[in-house]
């Protein structure tokens, strides 16, 4: 008995070791550190979820606690991104629209060049960031302004975003409880995202907002299962001004609730995501941010698969990029897919909904052109009501695309090899898992993590 508390302990202790590891101690340049330490603090992360018995509620939530309270107290080594969250939320609080202007069109102000934290602020943001309208929707905004209204100090700033993020996933944590109950699926099975390294060490780590959207998104979703659809899609328009992913799930919602409902849900919704918005946007500067998130559609490639290939093929037999007519291309292609999904045949209870929803983001994904790891985690997050395990899969995989920053070249061989082999892995277990209806991830002695009674 001491011996087996000895091995769960030294498992516990190297995921928190890991953990830190990865987000304290490395650059992304880093590969192999990297690498390493990710794949150690996975293992772990494994071994404590296929031994929950052993483990109770406490235990999982001071060691969830734990690794994101490791993840809190620094400034992200991986990513760059939280510079242009801080850089939004200090322009606001100077009566500056964050909308109106690129970062390059007031960096030489007085108002910055005289500060020397707005001046660290603004040589942090990458040099693509700055030539660009931000695209960070509203509420998404004022995460950014409550972490630059206290001090100005990068580290204290950064530290107050990312306590707001765990926050808001604590409030996430609650709700996904309170679905899996209603639904009768093991409520252990939260902890396959709670204790997820990519979601601690991206969404926590990094400063990375997906986490929070698939937060509120959980609150959306539970009460819609009450039946109190007011409240549902206050929270799901909250969601969409935090990430606009959300926007592409509703379709499903009038094949599940019927005309009447589905109606009554899209109009509040709509509503409430216009009214979000009428403060900070408006006609002069909303093409604006049009204008930013298209870059991810028409200019961005970053660990794509079919879109890179189609890419090749262009530039081989036109000599030139058009990974813009690709990217409006695949986007019609998505849209049509998904409203297939949304639409074709009965979605009876909730369960086949959720099934649909993974079903419909895995499309969207396979189909992007940029797909960072943390842009996985909703997926992760909507399987935990199904009986896949590939997102779980992929979770891991996706990390690996770090071996870009190796090379800083995404067309390298080794970085291309890598990423063949992510997605044959990834496509080979969801086939199986399609057509064997079976979680391959059982085979990791997680079989109680299936629904109940399925």
């Amino acid at each position: 008995m001491e011996i087996r508390r000895f091995w769960l302990l030294f498992v516990v202790l190297l995921f928190l070791s890991a953990i830190f590891a990865v987000n304290w101690q490395a650059e992304r340049t880093e590969f192999w550190f990297l690498a390493v330490f990710y794949t150690l603090s996975f293992i772990a992360y494994l071994f404590i979820v296929a031994n929950r018995s052993r483990f109770s509620i406490k235990h999982f939530v001071w060691i969830a606690l734990g690794a994101h309270a490791i993840s809190m107290l620094y400034v992200p080594h991986l990513s760059n991104d939280y510079f242009r969250f801080l850089w939004d939320g200090e322009m606001t609080w100077a009566g500056i629209n964050p909308y109106d202007f690129k970062p390059n069109e007031l960096g030489m102000l007085d108002l910055v060049q005289s500060n020397p934290y707005l001046v660290e602020v603004y040589e942090g943001i990458s040099s693509l960031s700055k030539r660009n309208h931000t695209c960070y929707p509203p509420i998404n905004q004022a995460y950014f302004m409550l972490a630059t209204a206290f001090s100005s100090s990068i580290i204290s700033n950064t530290i107050i975003l990312k306590l707001s993020i765990i926050l808001t996933q604590i409030g996430g944590a609650f709700y996904l409880r309170k679905i899996l109950r209603l639904l009768n699926i093991d409520e252990s099975r939260m902890w396959l995202i709670y204790l997820n390294p990519l979601w601690i060490i991206e969404c926590t780590g990094n400063a990375h907002f997906e986490g929070v959207m698939l937060s509120f998104l959980f609150a959306a979703f539970y009460f819609l299962l009450k039946k109190k659809e007011l409240i549902g899609s206050l929270f799901y328009a909250t969601a969409i001004h935090i990430k606009l992913i959300p926007l592409m799930l509703l379709p499903f919602f009038y094949r599940f609730l019927g005309l009447k409902k589905s109606m009554l849900f899209y109009s509040l919704t709509i509503l409430l995501v216009i009214s979000f918005g009428l403060v900070p946007l408006n006609s002069n500067n909303i093409l604006n941010f049009k204008e930013s998130l298209s870059l991810y559609f028409s200019v961005f490639e970053f660990n794509s698969f079919i879109v890179h290939y189609c890419i090749q093929f262009g530039i081989a037999e036109y000599g030139w990029q058009i990974a813009k007519t690709y990217g409006l291309f695949f986007s019609q292609v998505i849209i049509m897919l998904v409203i297939t999904l949304a639409l074709y045949g009965q979605i009876p209870d909730w369960k086949k909904l959720f099934k649909r929803m993974t079903l419909a983001f895995f499309v969207y994904l396979i189909l992007s052109n940029t797909i960072h790891p943390w842009y996985i985690i909703p997926l992760i997050g909507i399987s935990l009501f199904t009986t896949y395990s590939f997102p779980i899969i992929w979770s891991f995989l996706i990390f690996f695309t770090y071996l870009f920053y190796l090379y800083n070249d995404g067309g390298a061989s080794q970085v291309r090899m890598f990423i063949n082999l992510e997605y044959l892995i990834v496509f080979a277990v969801f086939v199986y898992e399609t057509v064997r209806k079976r979680a391959i991830i059982i085979n990791l002695g997680l079989e109680n993590f299936i629904l109940k009674g399925s």
